[in-house]
């Protein structure tokens, strides 16, 4: 009877070893791996970001002045930013239709620079299957 104590106590040492070592591990690649680089802001409206902010370097210059809560993610080191706002539908219509003639006369440039044959590019809204509900602007 004590021999099998005495195994189960050390089966439970060992196991909790055993979690305690993938805990640390999962905590030191959140650690190492985390974006640093990334810089957030957050404002109520369009009106609240400050000009000298340097956040409007990021922004098209079609991006609706009527936007609220606006989060706005940039990292210099990468090149590259992301932004969430909200709009009325009206203003949300508007936006869409300028960003996809927008978007679609720049991949335009690109792929023609890339490939002189291609003479017509076209964008379109929608859900990449398997990813959620979110709908993105696809440009071909």
């Amino acid at each position: 009877m004590l021999a099998i104590s005495s195994n189960l106590s050390k089966m439970i040492i060992f196991i909790f070893a055993i979690i305690i070592i993938v805990v640390l591990c999962v905590i030191t690649y959140l650690y190492l791996y985390k974006d640093e680089s990334l810089v957030s802001k957050h404002y109520i409206n369009y009106m609240a970001i400050p000009e000298n902010d340097g956040v409007f370097t990021w922004l098209p210059d079609f991006f609706s002045h009527v936007a609220v809560d606006i989060s706005i993610y940039t990292n210099v080191e990468d090149d590259y930013f992301f932004s969430y706002f909200s709009l009325t539908n009206d203003d949300g219509g508007r936006f869409k239709k300028t960003l996809t003639v927008r978007a679609r006369e720049q991949v335009a440039k690109i792929v023609s620079k890339n490939d002189p044959d291609t003479k017509k590019v076209w964008c379109k809204y929608g859900k990449i299957p398997g990813q959620g509900d979110g709908v993105n602007l696809f440009c071909w």
